[in-house]
Parts: C-alpha cells; sequence; structure tokens
C-alpha cells in the first residue's frame, strides 16, 4: 500500500530528468492552495507598494505622477491648454482632459525664456506646437539627464543662463558700489557741513588774523593803504550782495606776480599784484573776488580741514562731540590753505560767486574774461597739469559751465558802471604776456 502510494506520487509529481529536484504540475488542490497564497502576498505587496509610495520623496513623485504644464497651439486660438507632462526615455507627453500630443525624445527641444522660470518644449517638425512648464524640477527627470542631445542642450542653454546671471549679479554689484559711493560721500559732506555750521565766527577770525600776521611777518603783504582803499571800495557793490554776517570784509594785496587771490575764514581777503595788473577792468577784477568770497561764505576752508581729518573722525565727532569742532580744525595745517580746494568746492564757488554778481547787478562775464585769460596764461607758459591731478577743474570747462549760465540769464543788459581803476606797477616788474591778454567778452564779437 505504501509503495503504491510512492508510485502515485511519482506519477502525480513527475521529476525533471534533468533537474531531479524540480517538481512538475502541482495538483489541483495545491496549485488552488498556492495561487490563494501568490494572491495574498500579490495584496500584501500592493499595500505594501502603496504604502512605500506615500512615503516617497515628493520628486519621485511628481516624476510619476508628471509636472504641470501648458501647450499652445494655433489650432486652439489665443487659448492656452493646462494639462500635465509625463517623461519616459522615448518620448515627451501632455495630457489634459481635451488634448493630448506626444513629441519624440529623440528630437525633443529644449529652451527657456530669457527672464523667466518658463522651461519650453517643442517638435521641429510642429514649430507651432509649444509645451511649457515653470516647474524646474522637471530638469531632473532621468529622461531629460540620459538624453545626450537633450543634456547638450541644456548644458549650453544653462551656462548662457548663468553668465547671464553672473552678468546680471556683477551689474547689480557695481551699481550698488556706486550707490555706495555716493551715497556715503553725501552723508560725509553733510556730517562736514553740519561740523562746520557749528564752528563759532571767534575761531574764523582768530585763524585768519593768525595767517595774515604769517604774511606779514614774511614781507609778503603791500603796505599801501591807497591801493588797499582803492580795492575795498570798489568791492562795496559786491560786499551789499553777501550775506549780513559775511559782509564785515579785510582787504590785503600780496606781492606775487603770479594772477591769484584767496579769502580766509573771518573776512580776509588777500589779492595778488600780478591780479591786479592782469585785469583790465573791474568787472574781471570783481569775477575773481566773487569767486574767493565764495569760497569763503561757504566755509570751504574749514571744511576742507575738517574732511581732511578722514570720514572714521568726522563720523566720530559728529555722533559725539560736535562743539569741539575747533579741535578737529587743529588737527589740519594752515598749508592746506594754499593747496587749492576740491573740484567740488572750486564749482560751487564759481556758482556761488556768480549768483553774488548778478545780485549786485555787476556784468558776470567779468568771471568768464578773466578765466579765459588765465586759460591764455597758461596756454603762454606751455604748462597743462594733468586734470586727474588737479585740484581746480579745467578752465575751460569751468568757462563753458559759466558761459550756460550766461545764455540763461534773463538779464543782459543795465548793469552797474564801474569805475576803472588804474594800478601802479611794482618797481623791477617787467611787463608780463599774461599782462596784456586781452579777451573780448562773452557775446560779443570785439
Amino acid at each position: 500500500m505504501v509503495i503504491s502510494f510512492s508510485m502515485n506520487l511519482k506519477e502525480s509529481f513527475p521529476l525533471n530528468p534533468e533537474h531531479h529536484l524540480t517538481p512538475g504540475p502541482l495538483p489541483h488542490f495545491v496549485a488552488e492552495r498556492e495561487n490563494h497564497s501568490r494572491v495574498g502576498a500579490f495584496t500584501r505587496n500592493y499595500h505594501d507598494i502603496s504604502r512605500e509610495d506615500a512615503k516617497m520623496p515628493t520628486g519621485l513623485n511628481e516624476i510619476n505622477h508628471g509636472f504641470e504644464a501648458s501647450l499652445f497651439h494655433p489650432d486652439f486660438g489665443n487659448e492656452v491648454v493646462n494639462g500635465r507632462i509625463f517623461l519616459d526615455r522615448w518620448k515627451l507627453r501632455f495630457r489634459s482632459e481635451s488634448v493630448s500630443e506626444e513629441i519624440p525624445m529623440e528630437i525633443l527641444e529644449v529652451e527657456f525664456e530669457p527672464g523667466s522660470t518658463r522651461i519650453y518644449f517643442s517638435d521641429p517638425n510642429r514649430p507651432d506646437l509649444k509645451i511649457f512648464t515653470c516647474d524646474q524640477c522637471v530638469l531632473k527627470h532621468p529622461a531629460l539627464r540620459q538624453s545626450n542631445k537633450i543634456r547638450e542642450q541644456m548644458t549650453v542653454v544653462l551656462g548662457r543662463r548663468e553668465l547671464t546671471r553672473a552678468l546680471r549679479a556683477t551689474l547689480y554689484f557695481i551699481a550698488f558700489c556706486v550707490f555706495a559711493t555716493w551715497f556715503c560721500s553725501m552723508a560725509l559732506g553733510f556730517m562736514v557741513r553740519t561740523i562746520a555750521s557749528g564752528v563759532p565766527m571767534e575761531w574764523e577770525e582768530r585763524f585768519g588774523q593768525e595767517e595774515i600776521d604769517k604774511l606779514r611777518k614774511e614781507g609778503a603783504l603791500v603796505d599801501d593803504t591807497n591801493q588797499i582803499a582803492q580795492l575795498t571800495e570798489l568791492a562795496q557793490p559786491l560786499i551789499k550782495a553777501l550775506p549780513e554776517n559775511r559782509r564785515n570784509l579785510k582787504f590785503y594785496i600780496l606781492d606775487n606776480p603770479f594772477p591769484n587771490a584767496f579769502a580766509l575764514p573771518g573776512g580776509y581777503v588777500v589779492v595778488h599784484n600780478g591780479l591786479l595788473q592782469m585785469t583790465e577792468t573791474p568787472e574781471e577784477l570783481l569775477g575773481v573776488l566773487a569767486h574767493e568770497i565764495a569760497h569763503e561764505t561757504q566755509r570751504h576752508v574749514i571744511r576742507h580741514r575738517i574732511a581732511a581729518a578722514g570720514p572714521l573722525v568726522v563720523f566720530g565727532f559728529f555722533m559725539h562731540s560736535r562743539s569741539g569742532a575747533g579741535n578737529l580744525l587743529a588737527l589740519g595745517s594752515g598749508y592746506m590753505i594754499y593747496q587749492g580746494f576740491s573740484q567740488d568746492y572750486e564749482t560751487e564757488a564759481d556758482e556761488v560767486g556768480w549768483s553774488y554778481l548778478v545780485a549786485a547787478n555787476i556784468d558776470p562775464r567779468g568771471m568768464i574774461s578773466t578765466f579765459q585769460k588765465l586759460r591764455a596764461s597758461e596756454d603762454g607758459m606751455h604748462f597743462h597739469m594733468p586734470q586727474a591731478f588737479a585740484s581746480h577743474p579745467a578752465l575751460g570747462k569751468r568757462i563753458a559751465l559759466l558761459e550756460k549760465k550766461w545764455k540763461k540769464l534773463d538779464k543782459k543788459t543795465g548793469f552797474l558802471e564801474l569805475t576803472p581803476v588804474s594800478w601802479p606797477k611794482p618797481n623791477g616788474w617787467d611787463d608780463r604776456a599774461f599782462f596784456q591778454l586781452k579777451v573780448p567778452k562773452p557775446g560779443t564779437n570785439d
């Protein structure tokens, strides 16, 4: 009985002649049980996969479920069809409720809209068809990365985009630096002006008197009361146009053949003999005096010395001890007065001096004429300091700015008729070419 059962088992379970351990077809009841086990395993595995899918990273979910996208084609008019795109190694598929389109991966072209996050997919055989998405995660899809053609397109386009982004960042940085420099300059100027406004008039008087005493001790001042009285009288119309607290001016003449003048804090105005000899009309001399007096009324000497202390020192005084501005001024040197002002100060003195002449009803073209003579004297001496190293702006530019002011001036006649003054020529002086220069007044043909 046992043997017979064994024989039946062999017939029911024939062995593979090559692999004796491999059973043949299972009997019905065994197969049914096995199928039931497989269905159960499939069910369990399905639920496991579902649970794992719920735990899957967002990026993989997007790859499996597609990416939000839109499609445009003339057949749909001006409307854009919204849907999703799905990618595999063979095709890009667009699906919506009403539209289904496919583009083979081998001819797919990728484009990026400049200044936007849109990514366009197109078919060269159907140029009117445009599929686009703003989801940058699509660029991470394996199907795009595995395509050599698309990878090359993305490398070129993304490289160009990175270059554009780098250039834009560089321009933003340069613009920021320019703005920061401008802002710091304006802030520093404001702080310097504020500190200078706190300097008492007594300090200005003392400082100016000390400089005059130095010049007198050196024997550089001309001790001729008649000339000084003439100069003071000539300047009276101009003085009346100054602010009331700046009208107490004291004039001095310096024995120096170079045509120049300067004003010290406290209202001390020093005029070179050379300037008296070069100017031919009172308007020319007053034009220079208006410029130099503007330096004094705008406190350029004080502001110059405060600014020379450095931004950090200026900021410290501005924030904590504005009342100690005298100590800050003591850090400078009186010699700085004779080194010239910055181009901004010179331009400001031209503009303010011009306004003083107009307010005093003095022909302002005298300032232009004097500057033209100074430029001619430079040309005659064949000496030109590079503009980058010059503290004064190029005379040509200053003259051009003043000529523009003259053209915009409403009143061009009816100015004061000033009496010419004859200045004695110092002993031992030769006739200098720049003394005899004659420059026609702007706007005339003489």
